[in-house]
């Protein structure tokens, strides 16, 4: 009997062993899984730190996220989502907070009780302000409100220290001076979008914005440019345009664009140009050029001194013709001619640049072999005697 018992107790722990081989424990928690749903009720809800949901039915926010203690980044886009719970900040570990494409037309003031967010993400709404609570959000790096009707925003804005990216496209600000004097106390804003806000000047204290790398005025009615814009000495990326929609109706640049050195992105199409702003030249660091869908009749030689440009755009202008020296530039991998008044012979000729073919006529060619040649024949007599 006792043998049995034996035997069987013997069986019994073999089985668990078993068991445990088939039926291991839970991996621990990957903090890089994302879903992109609400996670089944027998899921960890410890583990969800990345949610991110789109066009899901939810007609109202999901009260479901506040089961995940441990959410990092929320993105619900395209729910018709018209209100934020005042409870949203118990979700006192998220950082990234995405509601775009819904129709909320508040945001509740408990937004500044969440200490860690990073990005704010509203775009596509139907906020008219935001709280002046926000102004609690320490860590907050970047704000975009692009697309909402928005005609007013608090003065407390000024105090999020940590801001880079500020994007505020398509928004509904009329003066645009008071647009600019709350923008230029963000002491460290790097990022600075104001397409499409029916701008129709740039005032003269954007140069406070010393930090900006990028600025986007696309798509407003700026007819010139100030040239404090010159002051802007860190900036690497300016558009001025966009290739899909009627762009400014600017038509030269300000020889304060010579200080500029930074430069690299320059996009300006859709707009007034019927010369070549000069300027440009003194840029050798610019590496990409857009100026197509302007009015532009000639490149002049001096576009051989931008000696960085891989890219060119020229796309939709008057130009008959391109000057020889356009040859001297050595990096330029990219260049969009269509669309002008060019021959074929014009054509055939930029193909030969852009191969690396020199463009000089035969004629001229055999003129200068000649020259070559000639003081050869000199020193060769001279030997005979």
């Amino acid at each position: 009997m006792k043998k049995l018992i034996f035997g069987f107790a013997l069986l019994l722990s073999s089985q668990l062993g078993v068991a445990q081989t088939y039926y291991p424990l839970a991996d621990p928690c990957d903090p890089d899984k994302v879903f992109d749903k609400l996670p089944s009720a027998a899921y960890d809800n410890t583990c969800v730190y990345l949610l991110r949901m789109s066009s899901q039915p939810f007609n109202k926010f999901p009260m479901e996220v506040f089961r995940y203690p441990n959410l990092k980044e929320l993105t619900v886009q395209n729910a018709n989502i018209s209100a934020v719970p005042i409870d949203a900040y118990l979700l006192d570990n998220l950082e990234v907070l995405d509601l775009s494409n819904n129709n909320l037309t508040s945001i509740p003031n408990t937004i500044g009780d969440m200490k860690k967010l990073r990005k704010l993400i509203l775009r596509n709404n139907k906020l008219n302000t935001l709280p002046v609570t926000i102004a609690n959000c320490k860590n907050l790096e970047e704000l975009d409100i692009t697309g909402n009707p928005i005609t007013f925003l608090p003065n407390e804005i000024n105090n999020l220290q940590a801001l880079t990216t500020f994007k505020f496209s398509g928004n509904e600000v009329k003066n645009p001076k008071y647009l600019l004097d709350l923008v230029r106390q963000m002491k460290n804003i790097t990022s600075l979008d104001l397409s499409g806000c029916n701008l129709n000047f740039v005032p003269s204290d954007v140069k406070y914005l010393t930090k900006l790398t990028e600025l986007n005025l696309s798509n407003n009615n700026i007819h010139f440019l100030p040239s404090e814009l010159g002051m802007l000495t860190n900036l690497q990326t300016l558009i001025l345009g966009d290739d899909a929609s009627s762009g400014n109706r600017i038509y030269d640049l300000p020889t304060s664009f010579s200080n500029l050195r930074n430069l690299r992105n320059l996009q300006a199409p859709n707009n007034g140009f019927v010369d070549f702003p000069m300027v440009l030249c003194s840029l050798p660091k610019l590496e990409v050029l857009n100026l197509s869908n302007n009015k532009i009749q000639e490149l002049p030689a001096e576009v051989s001194m931008m000696s960085g440009l891989n890219k060119l755009n020229i796309m939709n202008n008057q130009l008959a013709d391109v000057p020889d020296e356009l040859a001297a530039l050595s990096r330029l991998t990219q260049f969009d001619f269509s669309g002008n008044q060019f021959t074929g012979e014009v054509q055939q000729k930029i193909l030969r640049m852009m191969s690396g073919e020199t463009t000089t006529a035969p004629a001229e060619k055999a003129t200068r072999a000649k020259k070559v040649k000639a003081p050869a024949k000199k020193k060769a007599a001279s030997k005979k005697k």
